[in-house]
């Protein structure tokens, strides 16, 4: 079933409410994360089993992180896809459509989050495992 164009930007629309709640989230998640790293840092009482507990926890946001930011990559490229598929359909779409679907770049989708939010990823892992385990001086 092909979707009129403005059905599709609706449900793109409704989508990015989602997304900025999950990002929301997602960011307190990872800020979370990097208070409990600090506090285990900081904990003179810290043992073993606590900084592993605490790496755990950081990396299991670090994982909801990337479902998050690959799930909100793929609402972007099926809005993209279904243009696409609406332009190939033979239906004229407007100049934003045409514009949209340039912009995303893709009607295929991914698994994995785009550069900025993987970089987004991989610096709070960083920033969580390293005050966990790097030793203080």
């Amino acid at each position: 079933m092909i979707m009129d164009e403005f059905q599709i930007w609706s449900l793109w629309s409704s989508n990015r409410i989602g997304s900025g709640l999950v990002g929301v989230g997602t960011i307190l998640g990872v800020w979370l994360s990097m208070r409990i790293a600090m506090n285990t840092r900081n904990n003179p009482e810290t043992n073993l089993f606590t900084k592993i507990v605490s790496s755990a926890f950081g990396l299991v946001i670090l994982a909801f992180a990337w479902i998050n930011t690959t799930t909100i990559a793929n609402t972007w490229i099926a809005a993209a896809r279904g243009l696409s598929d609406l332009k190939e359909s033979g239906t004229a779409i407007s100049s934003g459509s045409e514009g949209y679907i340039d912009y995303v770049g893709t009607t295929d989708a991914v698994s994995m989050p785009m550069p900025l939010a993987l970089a987004f990823i991989v610096v709070s892992g960083i920033i969580i495992l390293g005050q966990i385990w790097i030793p203080k001086k």
